[in-house]
């Protein structure tokens, strides 16, 4: 058996086997196939360390045994420093130093100093973990010497960088900088073959240059280091790996969260993939750093959970336990959970201390100030924000004395001292941009703005809020989809403070300006700058994507159906029943839930993969359009309502193409709330009416009651505006906030219906009117072809038997085939969609308050989820009709964006839309639609033909003797969003 042989034998055997093969082998080995044999073993070990301590454990074993068999103190010394090495990766660093130590005595007993010099290097590690610094530079420096003298540069190189990284630890960054440069002009004195270890010590330099806060020269570094990586294959993953966690950890500081997490993502598979557990919990508490500044707290804390007890169970690794506690903390404290934030900083702080870890303690008393700061507590927190400012100024860690500056900064302001205040405001500021650290830049830019306000500085103040949304912009512009909808979840005071100083000022222009910054940024960014965050394979891993994606929709559909269904179970099929008791509604939910979550997930990924460095750089001037072209572009009795909520203050801004006013409804906003949501009672209510035989019975009190909350708002948000509608036809209607679930063309005045005296038509976004405007017109210069149109119903299973009549009569009207039932299908509509002048879908419809991304449409093959609509191609689609429950209701996140089914549909290209903002009744929607497309073939507007088929249903309704269905449950849910005009 040769050497080679007999290792790949012992790598299949357990201990007692191993040692009986050496036993036999051994003696019949000559020397040189000894030293084969010892030096095959060792190198294993070494392999091992990454994927299998415990293996490394083993082989050393081996080499000790060897050591004994063969009376060789070599053998014996290097079985030793191997032994020590594999303790040392199994996070027994105590337990490795008398080994390292004995393997030394060993060594120097041969007159072998170089061998001495070698147990050094894992010792150094040990004693560096073990926060034995001093220990760890006198062995660096012992060995460097001894490599020195005996020409063993590499080895020279190896205990510079070792030395390097302890001064890194102790917070000695200039130390360290040395000892890195150093380093790498050895390794170039070496010579050949050396290009990995020079990578090794840029990567590690790259970190000390970011720790000081010098981003940019950090990530120079870092990349060199990766490309050279990279070179080496396979070899070097896990080293790649690394140096794309250590850029994503820069961009994370300066705010460029959507590359960063696509790096951390990346890094995290690749140390998944060699079943690195640790490094692969290490990313994830840093993913956390960019979750808790995107808003999404319930996903940080998810992370830094799993991570908290992964650590737990893993021991010596006390530094990173604290760390996924600390990010626990504050979490907790964004959510107002000031107790459990408090024990869990409390235990952090103390593995810290234990440990030794200065620099992540005073990282932990940050987290406890700004803790303190949420709490209202202001002497604890000026206390604790003072300490560790001095701290981090002492270790030159310049983006955390930033944002400890300030915070001490809005610590003065709170107490009134503004001079301090702008002192520490203008010192965090100062860092920030010298850092490029974007997220605090903005912050600095608010700050200093409402210190100028208070001051009477106004002109100063707008300049500062300019600043500052401008440095929102910037960060939000480097983000994908809805990670730009969370991260604006808490910056809306930037915008209503400069929004109410620009009023202040008496630029009403500006104001409005400010609103429209704040409205569907992210749908209205997107479009104007033609991003095309489609999901589609690129490569084998976008196709691993897919199919995953794939199965994961299938699995929340199965468990959707469930959950829903059960509601209507006296209609479902034995089946159908027999599933739904098998699992029940309850775990459906659990798992359908996580099923969606994970899909959003896979999606962001994968748009993180496919756009890579997104960057929608609007143009700064791009809202002065709405003075520059929009209102130029107003027709002459065309009036646009733009509403803003300010605290409890609703502010209506009135554009007309020849001047622009503001009216002020002080102390609406809660009113408003509470007529809201009595509306919406009244209509569930209306829906439960509508659906009994005797309607006309059931609707006493239930009309008469909707009329009142009508008129009502309709006293609130269009009596302070009457003069104005005086000389209106068309009235666009801007909504904010709670204001998007208003029907407004439904409000009365205690005559009539709004719309029985206006066109009415709505927008998410002023800006967006021009963008929808010029898709209608483009569609037209090309000339429709209506019988290209899409037309689809489905009954729901005999459910909704109107809406096959429905799809059948507008296919009619528009000359093109009808899909019904198991027609209508997504796979139809995704073939057909892109060439479909007109799509329309009668069909049950769902809203998910709880997950408005899975709101969706049913289908005959699955349900089309809002989720899925961005996926669409309807680049040909003048007019979407969705006929169906709730398709217009969305949830409002960021500062104003309306998510729900209408936002992916405007970004797959439709110029208008025509949903529903409640469950609609199927027989009277039918009727509508009728007098609806008749009036659109008829050559009228799109918003003159639904205002006209709404007026006929009144008209109709009064003459008939059923006066029940005047209540706008039958006749209002359908309102236009986007161009009004004509097909």
């Amino acid at each position: 058996m040769t050497p080679q042989d007999l290792v790949t034998t012992l790598l299949q055997a357990n201990g007692e086997r191993g040692r009986q093969l050496l036993q036999a082998h051994v003696p019949v080995f000559s020397q040189v196939a000894l030293d084969r044999l010892v030096d095959l073993l060792k190198n294993e070990a070494d392999h091992s360390w990454n994927t299998d301590a415990q293996q490394s454990f083993t082989l050393s074993g081996y080499l000790l045994f060897i050591g004994d068999l063969t009376h060789n103190k070599f053998y014996h010394a290097l079985g030793l420093m191997t032994r020590g090495d594999a303790l040392r990766r199994m996070d027994c660093d105590q337990e490795a130093l008398p080994f390292f130590d004995a393997a030394g005595e060993e060594f120097l007993a041969l007159s072998d100093e170089v061998g001495w010099a070698k147990t050094r290097i894992g010792r150094i590690s040990a004693c560096l973990q073990l926060n034995r610094t001093t220990e760890a530079l006198r062995d660096a420096a012992a060995a460097r010497e001894i490599f020195i003298r005996h020409d063993k540069l590499q080895r020279a190189g190896q205990m510079d960088a070792s030395a390097a990284i302890v001064y890194f630890e102790r917070g000695e960054y200039d130390a360290a900088l040395r000892c890195f440069d150093r380093a790498i002009e050895t390794y170039q004195l070496h010579g050949d073959d050396v290009d990995v270890n020079i990578a090794r010590a840029r990567a590690n330099k790259a970190l000390t240059l970011a720790a000081m806060g010098r981003f940019r020269e950090a990530v120079a570094l870092h990349e060199q280091a990766r490309a050279i990586f990279a070179e080496h294959g396979e070899r070097e993953e896990i080293s790649m790996a690394r140096e794309e966690l250590n850029i994503a950890d820069i961009y994370a500081a300066q705010g460029h969260y959507s590359k960063a997490l696509l790096l951390y993502d990346q890094s995290r598979t690749h140390f998944q993939k060699h079943n690195m557990s640790t490094a692969a919990a290490e990313v994830a508490l840093q993913m956390c750093v960019c979750l808790t500044r995107l808003n999404r707290t319930r996903d940080a804390y998810e992370l830094a959970e799993e991570a908290v007890t992964f650590f737990r169970s893993m021991p010596g690794q006390g530094d990173s336990l604290a760390r996924a506690l600390m990010h626990q903390a504050t979490v907790t404290t964004m959510e107002r959970k000031f107790d459990e934030a408090d024990e869990l900083l409390q235990e952090a702080s103390d593995l810290l201390i234990a440990g030794g870890f200065v620099r992540l303690a005073a990282l932990a008393r940050l987290r406890r100030a700004d803790l303190y700061f949420a709490d209202q507590q202001w002497e604890a927190s000026m206390r604790e924000a003072q300490h560790v400012a001095d701290v981090f100024a002492d270790q030159e860690d310049l983006p955390n004395l930033a944002r400890a500056t300030l915070l001490q900064a809005r610590l003065a302001e709170i107490i009134k001292d503004s001079r301090t205040a702008h002192y520490l405001c203008e010192q965090a500021l100062d860092i920030a941009q010298g850092q490029e650290l974007l997220d605090l830049q903005y912050a600095c830019y608010d700050l200093l703005g409402q210190l100028c306000e208070q001051a009477g500085k106004l002109d100063e103040a707008a300049a500062y809020y300019e600043r500052a949304m401008r440095g929102i912009d910037d960060v939000q512009s480097r983000l994908v989809l809805d990670e730009r909808t969370s991260f604006l979840e808490d910056k809306g005071g930037i915008y209503q403070r400069a929004m109410l100083l620009a009023l202040r000022r008496g630029l009403i222009d500006q104001a409005l300006i400010y609103v429209e910054k704040a409205k569907s940024r992210v749908l209205g960014d997107y479009l104007r700058n033609n991003i095309d965050i489609r999901v589609r394979a690129n490569d084998t891993a976008d196709e691993n994507f897919l199919e995953n994606l794939a199965r994961l929709r299938e699995e929340q559909a199965w468990f959707s159906s469930i959950v829903y269904e059960t509601e209507n179970e006296a209609n479902l099929s034995d089946t159908a029943i027999m599933r739904i008791r098998a699992i029940g509604p309850v775990r459906a939910q659990q798992e359908m839930h996580k099923r969606e979550r994970r899909i959003e997930q896979l999606l962001e990924q994968l748009q993180l993969r496919t756009v890579g460095d997104v960057v929608a750089r609007a143009r700064p001037d791009w809202t002065n359009s709405i003075m520059t072209s929009l209102r130029p572009r107003l027709e002459p009795r065309v009036l646009m309502l733009e509403y803003y909520l300010a605290d409890q203050d609703i502010y209506i801004f009135q554009l007309t193409r020849d001047h622009i006013e503001v009216a002020h409804v002080p102390g609406g906003a809660a009113k408003l709330e509470r007529l809201i949501s009595l509306w919406r009672a009244n209509l569930e209510v209306a829906a439960q009416a509508g659906n009994s035989p005797d309607q006309a019975l059931d609707f006493n009190g239930i009309l008469e009651n909707g009329l009142g909350l009508l008129k009502r708002l309709y006293q609130m948000l269009l009596q302070p505006v009457e003069q104005a509608l005086i000389s209106c036809e068309h009235l666009i209607i801007v909504p904010y906030g709670m204001l998007h679930y208003v029907p407004f063309h439904c409000l009365f005045d205690g005559k009539r219906f709004m719309v029985e005296r206006l066109y009415i038509s709505y927008l998410p976004a002023a800006s967006i009117l021009d963008i929808c405007r010029q898709r209608a017109e483009r569609m037209r210069a090309k000339g429709l072809q209506l019988q290209q149109a899409v037309v689809m119903g489905s009954s729901d299973g005999g459910r909704l038997p109107f809406a096959v009549q429905e799809a059948r009569r507008v296919a009619q009207q528009l000359g093109t085939r009808c899909a019904i039932n198991e027609e209508a299908t997504t796979a139809l509509l995704w073939k057909a969609g892109a060439q479909a002048p007109i799509v329309h879908i009668a069909a049950h419809g769902l809203f998910r308050l709880d997950a408005p991304n899975f709101s969706h449409i049913k289908l005959a093959d699955r349900v089309l989820s809002a989720i899925e609509v961005f996926n669409l191609d309807l680049s040909s689609c003048t007019l979407l009709t969705l006929s169906a429950c709730e398709t217009g209701r969305a949830v409002i996140g960021g500062v104003d964006e309306v998510i729900g089914l209408g936002r992916g549909f405007l970004y797959a290209g439709a110029a208008s839309l025509l949903p529903t903002l409640w469950k609609v009744d199927d027989a009277s929607s039918a009727e509508l639609m009728e007098m609806f497309y008749r009036a659109l073939l008829s050559g009228y507007p799109k918003i003159s033909a639904l205002s006209g088929a709404q007026r006929a249903f009144l008209a109709i309704t009064r003459a008939s003797g059923s006066p029940h269905r005047l209540h706008p449950y039958f006749w209002g849910a359908f309102h236009l969003i986007g161009d009004p005009g004509k097909l």
